[in-house]
């Protein structure tokens, strides 16, 4: 019996011997090789790639950050323009300051702007609808109003009114102040 398991043995080892020896020397070890060489090749190359696409990258952020400060400047020097050119035409036109000022007013006040326009051009507007008063933070409705402002004064008036004191009167404002006087 061991003469039969040395025999068993040997030929298990030979076996297994020529196995290691097949798959060492065959075609299946160098085509892994190949395989394996063909692979880090294609990596070298993704990572050429890679490097390249940041290069780039960097060069469009250089890019575009060159861009973006010119475009600022230019913006910087427009508004620098403008600027001059608007302190220009305060001192030239001395009410055009207070013509913005009565612009936006208007516009505050909650006319439109085709009825701001008219107003700026001294016509007088007839007016249904809400107008506000940011000194009283409140509204109140215009019913069949004339509004119209008066160039001499610079001032809106509602109703041949100035539009500050017409607004004490729709809020009762005048009124109470004197109640509070007579108590």
């Amino acid at each position: 019996m061991t003469e039969e398991l040395k025999i068993s043995a040997t030929k298990t080892a030979t076996s297994v011997l020529n196995g290691v020896n097949s798959l060492l020397g065959s075609n299946k070890v160098s085509r892994l090789e190949k395989e394996n060489t063909q692979l880090h090749k294609e990596v070298e190359d993704l990572n050429g790639q890679i490097e390249r696409l940041r290069t780039d990258m960097q060069k469009m952020k250089d890019s575009h950050a060159r861009e973006l400060n010119r475009t600022n400047e230019q913006h910087q020097q427009a508004m620098s323009n403008l600027k001059r050119l608007l302190d220009k035409t305060y001192r030239w036109f001395l009410s055009f300051k207070r013509f913005l000022n009565m612009e936006r007013e208007c516009l505050e006040y909650g006319f439109n702007a085709e009825q701001t326009d008219k107003l700026l051009h001294g016509q007088a507007i007839n007016y249904n609808g809400w107008l506000h008063s940011n000194e009283y933070r409140r509204n109140t409705f215009a019913d069949n109003v004339t509004a119209k402002v008066i160039m001499d004064e610079k001032r809106l008036h509602i109703n041949e009114t100035p539009i500050t004191q017409w607004f004490k009167e729709q809020f009762g404002i005048g009124q109470e102040q004197r109640r509070g006087f007579r108590v």
